[in-house]
C-alpha cells in the first residue's frame, strides 16, 4: 500500500534547478510528499546548447528536457498553467483561468523575462517563444540585411556568433553593447574581439537608449536602422513577483538566504535567474541554477521533514565555455583564458551529460520507505479505512469545498446541492438521463473535470438536447484532509467550469475515497426539439466527423513517455472543447441521426447507427482527419480497449487495397475521450452544413455517405 500524502511540495517553472528538484526525488522518494509542476510549457529549453542549436550543430529537441515525462518518472503531477501571483499567506498560489493550488513548500526556479527598450526586437528570453520567431527570421533574412544583437555579454556574444553560422555570408551582423564579456578577463575579451572580426560581426561600442519601428537610438544619439533587432541584455522578475509579499531586490528577484529560502517566507524558496542571493550576488547566469538545483533538492526535502536545513555556497568563479559557431570556444575561468576546438568538444559534452540525466532516466526498483517521523502527525488517524459509508469524504471538509465553489442554481432547480435529493421542475414532457465517468488519465485534477464534464454533457448533445442538470460521483485516493478537500475542491472546480459554462447547474452527489482520483456525472436534459436518435440516418445522407481520431493512443503513449509534445497538447485542447457549437449547426441543418464517438471508436458508434438505422455506409479512408503523431504511436502503443475495438473493423468490407493492418484504418477502432460528433445529413444540406460549422470554429469532415446497405471502407 502507497503511503498517504501529506505535503504539497509545488514547483514553479522547469528551470535547471527545479528539473534537478524532479530528477532527485524520482530517484529517492520522499513518502508523503506530493509534487506539482507548474509550467506554462511541457517542455523546457537547456540555455547552454541554445547557440549550438542556433548554429546548426543541434535540432530544437536535442535542446529540450521533457518536462511531463520528467515527472512522471518523479512520481509528480504535472499542470499546464500561467502563474499570475502567490498569495503567502494563504500558501496559494494564483493560476490564469483557473482556482489557485495550495501549497506546503515552494520552489521558484522561473527564471528573469527582458527589461525591454525596443518593443519590436526579437527577446531571446524566454527561449520556448523565440525559436519560432528564430525559425522565421532564418528563412526571410538575405544577403544585405542588417541584424542588430543588442547585449555584448556572453549570451549576445556566443548569439550572434552562431548566426554567423546559420545566415547568408552576405548579412551584416552587429553586436551592440558598451562592454565586451565585461564579467570575463582581458584575455577573453581579446579572444572574442578577435573572433568576431575573424566573422565580420561588427561592434558597435554603445548602448541602446530607444527604439520604435525599425530604428535603434544609441546613447550618443545616433539612430541606426537594422532590419532584424534580437535584445540579449538586460532582464528583470516576472511581473506576477511583484504583489507578491515576498522580499525582492532593485530588479524585483527574490531574496533568498544560504540555504537557498526566502528572507522573508521560509516556505518559499528560489533559484536561478529569479532569485537574489543576499551575500553571495552573482551574475545571472544558467550555471548557478545547475549548481543549486541540488541543494534546492536537499533543502525542500529538509525543510518539509523538519530537518536541519544545508548551506550553499556559490563559487566565486566558474568554467565558462562560449561556442564560436564555426566548431571552437573560447574557455574562462578567473584571469586565464584560451580558445580551441577541444573547448568545444568539452563544451559539447558537458551540456549532453546534463542533458542526458533527464532525457535518458533510469528504470527504479520498487522500494518500500519509511514515512519520516515529522509527517506521521498528519496520516490519518485509521490506517484500516472503513468501506461503504464509512469511506465518505468528512463533512467539514465537503462543506467547505462547496462554499468556494460557484453558486450552482438555476430557475428549473427547486432543491439543489445539501438536500438528500436534488428537485427539478420539467419544462418539458421527456427528460433525456445519460451517466459517464473514468478514472483520471491526467495529472491535473482541474483540467481532469473539465474533461470529464464535456465528455459526459456529450451523450446529451447526441440526443439533439440540452443538458439541464448534473451530479457527481467522486473518488479521491486517501491523503491528509486538507489535501483531499483540495483535491476535491480542484476536481469539482474544473467539471463546475464547464457545466457553467453551459448552464448546466451542478445539483448534487456523493463523495468517497477510492484507490485514484475518479469522476462520474450524471447528467439530465431537455430535447431542443425532438429527441435524435441513433438510428434515423437515410441513404444518401452524408457523414460528418467533427474531431479528429488518436486521443486513446497518444494518451496510452503519453503515459509511458513517448507522445510528442504537440500531440498531447492538441488532443488536451480537443478534449477540452465543447460539441454544443456542433450540435446547434447540425440542428440547424435538419439533422437525421447523430452520436458522439467514444471508447468504442469511430467503427464501433458507427456500427451502432447503422444497425440502429438499418443502412449501411461507405467510408472514404483518407477523408479521416488525425491527430498529430496518431499514426505512428499506434503500432507501439495502443490503447488498451484497440484489440477489442478491432473486432467492429471485421464487419465492414475492405475496398481496394486495404488491409487490416493499415493504420489509418485501424485508428478507426481507437478509443476517443470527449470526442467529436458522428452526424448524418442530408446530402443537399451538407456543403452548408460544413460552411457553418466553419464559422462556429469546428474542424467539421465528410468522411462518407450512408448507403442502403452494406458496411464499406475504402
Amino acid at each position: 500500500m502507497l503511503t498517504p500524502a501529506v505535503r504539497d511540495l509545488v514547483l514553479i517553472g522547469g528551470g535547471h534547478a527545479n528539473v534537478q528538484v524532479l530528477r532527485r526525488f524520482g530517484m529517492r522518494p520522499e513518502p508523503g510528499v506530493r509534487i506539482t509542476l507548474i509550467s506554462a510549457d511541457r517542455q523546457t529549453p537547456y540555455s547552454g546548447m541554445l547557440p549550438g542549436c542556433i548554429s546548426g550543430v543541434y535540432r530544437a529537441r536535442d535542446i529540450h528536457i521533457q518536462l511531463d515525462r520528467l515527472c512522471r518518472f518523479a512520481g509528480a503531477r504535472f499542470v499546464q498553467a500561467q502563474v499570475t501571483g502567490i498569495h503567502v499567506d494563504r500558501q496559494q498560489i494564483e493560476l490564469a483561468e483557473r482556482p489557485p493550488l495550495y501549497f506546503d513548500a515552494l520552489a521558484l526556479n522561473s527564471g528573469a523575462v527582458p527589461l525591454q527598450v525596443h518593443p519590436q526586437a526579437i527577446c531571446v528570453k524566454p527561449i520556448s517563444r523565440f525559436l519560432p520567431k528564430w525559425a522565421e527570421l532564418k528563412g526571410t533574412t538575405q544577403a544585405g540585411d542588417v541584424v542588430a544583437v543588442v547585449g555584448a555579454g556572453a549570451g549576445g556574444v556566443e548569439l550572434a556568433m552562431a548566426m554567423r553560422a546559420a545566415l547568408p555570408a552576405g548579412v551584416q551582423i552587429v553586436l551592440v553593447g558598451r562592454e565586451l564579456l565585461a564579467s570575463h578577463n582581458r584575455r577573453v575579451q581579446r579572444l572574442a574581439m578577435a573572433k568576431l572580426d575573424e566573422l565580420q560581426i561588427h561592434w558597435l561600442q554603445e548602448e541602446v537608449s530607444a527604439g520604435a519601428g525599425g530604428q535603434i537610438t544609441l546613447s550618443t544619439g545616433r539612430v541606426v536602422a537594422p532590419d532584424k533587432v534580437l535584445w540579449v541584455t538586460h532582464v528583470t522578475a516576472p511581473d506576477w513577483l511583484a504583489g507578491t509579499g515576498l522580499a525582492a531586490d532593485e530588479q524585483g528577484f527574490v531574496k533568498v538566504n544560504p540555504y537557498l529560502q526566502s528572507v522573508s517566507h521560509p516556505a518559499v524558496f528560489a533559484a536561478g535567474d529569479v532569485a537574489h542571493l543576499v551575500g553571495q550576488e552573482r551574475a545571472k547566469s544558467g550555471v548557478y541554477a545547475v549548481r543549486a538545483g541540488p541543494y534546492l533538492a536537499d533543502n525542500l526535502r529538509r525543510f518539509l521533514t523538519q530537518r536541519q536545513l544545508k548551506t550553499y555556497r556559490a563559487q566565486p568563479q566558474h568554467l565558462a565555455l562560449l561556442g564560436t559557431g564555426d566548431g571552437s570556444a573560447i574557455a574562462s575561468r578567473g584571469e586565464w583564458g584560451a580558445q580551441g576546438k577541444l573547448y568545444w568538444r568539452l563544451k559539447d559534452w558537458i551540456d549532453w551529460r546534463f542533458m542526458n540525466k533527464f532525457n535518458r532516466l533510469p528504470t527504479m526498483p520498487k522500494q518500500n520507505y519509511q514515512l519520516d517521523a515529522s509527517l506521521r502527525k498528519d496520516l490519518p488517524d485509521d490506517p484500516m479505512r472503513c468501506g461503504g459509508c464509512g469511506a465518505k469524504l468528512a463533512a467539514d471538509p465537503l462543506r467547505r469545498v462547496l462554499a468556494r465553489l460557484p453558486t450552482q442554481q438555476a430557475a428549473h432547480v427547486k432543491l439543489g446541492i445539501g438536500d438528500d435529493a436534488a428537485e427539478l421542475s420539467n419544462s418539458t414532457a421527456t427528460t433525456l438521463l445519460t451517466v459517464d465517468g473514468f478514472r483520471a488519465m491526467i495529472d491535473d485534477p482541474y483540467l481532469f473535470g473539465r474533461i470529464a464534464a464535456h465528455h459526459s454533457l456529450n451523450d446529451i448533445f447526441a440526443m439533439g438536447a440540452k443538458p439541464s442538470a448534473a451530479l457527481a460521483f467522486v473518488t479521491v485516493p486517501l491523503m491528509s484532509e486538507r489535501m483531499m478537500e483540495e483535491e476535491l475542491f480542484q476536481l469539482l472546480s474544473g467539471a463546475t467550469a464547464v457545466l457553467n459554462e453551459h448552464q448546466v447547474p451542478l445539483v448534487g452527489g456523493h463523495s468517497a475515497e477510492g484507490a485514484e482520483l475518479s469522476i462520474g456525472l450524471t447528467v439530465t436534459g431537455t430535447p431542443l426539439d425532438t429527441s435524435l436518435g441513433k438510428g434515423g440516418g437515410q441513404p444518401g445522407d452524408r457523414l460528418i466527423l467533427t474531431k479528429a481520431l488518436g486521443t486513446g493512443v497518444i494518451l496510452a503513449a503519453a503515459m509511458q513517455g513517448l507522445a510528442p509534445r504537440e500531440s498531447i497538447e492538441a488532443v488536451l485542447q480537443s478534449m477540452d472543447t465543447s460539441n454544443f457549437p456542433a450540435l446547434q449547426v447540425f440542428m440547424a441543418n435538419g439533422v437525421n441521426a447523430l452520436t458522439d464517438v467514444t471508447g468504442f471508436g469511430l467503427a464501433g458508434h458507427l456500427g451502432e447507427m447503422l444497425r440502429a438505422g438499418q443502412i449501411g455506409a461507405a467510408i472514404d479512408l483518407q477523408q479521416i482527419p488525425v491527430h498529430n503523431g496518431a499514426l505512428e504511436l499506434l503500432a507501439r502503443v495502443p490503447s488498451s480497449l484497440q484489440a477489442a475495438n478491432e473486432l467492429a473493423l471485421q464487419d465492414f468490407t475492405l475496398l481496394g487495397q486495404l488491409r487490416l493492418d493499415n493504420m489509418t484504418l485501424r485508428l478507426l477502432a481507437d478509443p476517443q475521450t470527449s470526442g467529436g460528433l458522428l452526424a448524418m445529413v442530408p446530402a443537399e444540406q451538407a456543403d452548408t452544413c460544413l460552411s457553418q460549422l466553419r464559422q462556429a470554429g469546428v474542424r467539421g469532415v465528410d468522411i462518407g455517405q450512408v448507403t442502403h446497405e452494406g458496411w464499406t471502407i475504402e
